[in-house]
């Protein structure tokens, strides 16, 4: 289809009409499920257009049957009669202001009534000139500050955060891990966390948030700001300071009390949606919800932890991993979030690389190292050699060579069993890389696509189905193919991936790699959903990329993986039934 609308214009649009909402005073009800949607659609990896075409909307929680219709209008007409009406009587100007710092929906439509910002397109720019002759403070509910966040808000829209390139997690961990090593040392720091899209273990990371609990804030603050490798102090301030390190990352400390510490470490992790729908849960039940605590007949009471925190609302505990603004406070609310799975519970690895293929270590280096990750199997995956350029024999030769050590290997101890698998290439015409006849050689065999990324949907979808019912593939590696800042996903038909997973009993992978991290959350909730088999493997090159294994478990996590919906969490004897049925 041509004209496609992206993830992040969908969420434009309907920001704009949940805007409109608030303004024109909508059912409280149906705003809630706006601002779902919206949570949702930001969240997905997966263009909410291909979900459509793919006729997978159902598989979307939060997308009803109403919504789901003003969709389908948007991507078929492109454009929404209904939406159109809501908006309708509102100056237009008002929605360019949408997003300014302290500006909601209220505030935008009261500057451009105010200042008749009627078009959008010069309506920043207007409201910029009103705000540097001093005309903002001077409407009621804003005042000298708002008028100077509007105008700062302005100057920096080109510059915002959110236009710079996020940082991969592994890269954000082992920054804000030195500065809460750093901070730990301070005196009189009882507790030091991380915060926001860290903390919920996104895939990809802008700012660097953490919190600190201590009952001298002033030196907590003085202490952070002489963090060694800053070198620039942003803002400095009672319970509040940000500083620069290299590279112009940006990291934020903020300051609690230890009686408030849960307070603030749940307000601060996020994300806004998720805070937003549980604030609106409270508000139900005559409670007020902040970073300092919960007022409830005008009394404030603090939390020291999250657990307490969230118990004081009515619901149970919501791990950082699910706090996605999507379905899960009314699945807290029935008592129905899932048992996550944990690293404690991966018994194997199953895609990994040596000496043999494009790895650094060699067989035997990498086995030492799954045996002291405590692992009861472990696969090696290297890459198929060509048999177009070494020869049927060659190949052959090296594939009884290579399973010979690994009977040697098995045969000489008994801490780990060792499994021979190999990652053969799903190639552009749907063949793979190895015949048959050698991969009868093998205990195992993942598919994975390596080349021809940009082919149409039909055909890429059929390579992958193709490699699905080959009754020697067990499993699908880095399924859609992303890399993440570098490479964008394949565009794949997803139900019928899904469709013929499921007929042919087989496994789709959670690749671990920090650039990777591919089957892509939201895939993986839908998988769960569909009982589809699931595997975590870190695709190592070297021994310690092996130890990359949490990452995979993060994405899991998110995709509300629980452990019996991932193969690998089984003991030996029920694995290997289920990696190759």
């Amino acid at each position: 289809m041509n004209n496609r609308i992206s993830n992040s214009e969908v969420v434009a649009i309907l920001k704009e009409v949940l805007a409109a909402m608030e303004i024109k005073g909508a059912d409280r009800f149906r705003i809630r499920a706006y601002q779902n949607a919206v949570a949702i659609i930001d969240g997905l990896t997966t263009s909410i257009q291909d979900i459509w075409e793919e006729g997978r909307l159902d598989d979307v929680p939060g997308i009803g049957s109403a919504l789901a219709s003003h969709l389908n209008d948007l991507f078929t007409k492109g454009l929404v009669s209904e939406f159109e009406s809501v908006k309708k009587g509102l100056p237009d100007g008002m929605f360019a202001l949408l997003g300014l710092r302290g500006v909601g929906a209220k505030k935008a439509f009261k500057l451009a009534a105010t200042f008749d910002l009627k078009d959008r397109s010069t309506a920043l720019e207007e409201l910029k000139k009103h705000a540097q002759a001093g005309h903002i403070k001077t409407i009621e509910g804003f005042g000298e500050k708002s008028e100077a966040d509007i105008l700062d808000s302005i100057q920096q829209s080109k510059t915002s955060k959110n236009d710079k390139q996020r940082m991969l997690l592994v890269k954000a961990e082992q920054i804000i891990g030195r500065v809460i090593e750093y901070m730990k040392t301070c005196p009189g720091v009882e507790k030091v966390d991380a915060l926001g899209s860290i903390r919920r273990r996104n895939p990809t990371v802008g700012d660097l948030d953490m919190v600190v609990s201590t009952t001298d804030s002033a030196a907590a603050i003085e202490y952070f700001i002489n963090y060694p490798e800053s070198h620039d102090v942003v803002a400095k301030g009672d319970k509040k300071a940000v500083i620069l390190l290299t590279g112009d990352i940006q990291v934020d400390l903020r300051v609690s009390s230890p009686e408030a510490y849960g307070s603030m470490l749940q307000y601060n992790t996020g994300s806004k949606q998720h805070n937003v729908l549980l604030r609106t849960y409270a508000l139900e039940k005559g409670m007020s919800l902040s970073e300092y605590g919960i007022k409830r007949d005008g009394e404030l009471r603090k939390y020291k932890t999250e657990e307490n925190f969230y118990r004081a609302v009515g619901l149970p505990y919501i791990p950082p991993e699910l706090r996605q603004g999507t379905d899960e406070i009314d699945l807290a609310r029935k008592d129905q979030l899932p048992n996550l799975i944990t690293l404690t519970d991966i018994k194997g690895d199953l895609q990994s690389h040596t000496i043999f293929s494009d790895g650094a270590n060699t067989l035997e280096e990498m086995v030492e190292k799954a045996i002291n990750l405590r692992y009861e199997y472990y696969g090696v995956t290297d890459h198929g050699p060509s048999v177009i350029n070494r020869g049927y024999k060659e190949v052959e030769r090296m594939l009884l060579a290579q399973r010979e050590k690994i009977d040697k290997i098995n045969a000489s101890q008994n801490k780990i069993k060792v499994l021979y698998g190999m990652e053969v290439n799903i190639l552009a015409d749907a063949t793979l890389g190895l015949p048959d006849d050698l991969l009868k050689i093998l205990d195992y065999a993942l598919g994975s696509i390596h080349t021809a990324f940009t082919q149409d949907k039909a055909t890429i979808t059929k390579r992958v189905v193709k490699a699905i019912e080959n009754p020697y593939i067990s499993f699908i590696g880095h399924p859609t193919g992303r890399l993440i800042n570098e490479r964008e996903a394949c565009d794949i038909d997803w139900k019928i991936v899904f469709d013929a997973l499921l007929a042919n009993d087989k496994t789709i992978e959670i690749n671990a790699q920090p650039d990777r991290l591919d089957l892509t959350e939201d895939l993986v909730r839908v998988a769960v959903k569909k009982g589809i088999k699931l595997i975590v493997n870190t695709d190592a090159h070297s021994t310690d990329q092996l130890d990359l294994m949490k990452y995979g478990i993060d994405t899991a996590r998110r995709g509300f993986c629980e452990k019996r919906n991932v193969i690998n969490t089984n003991s030996y004897k029920d694995f290997v039934t289920l990696l190759r049925p």
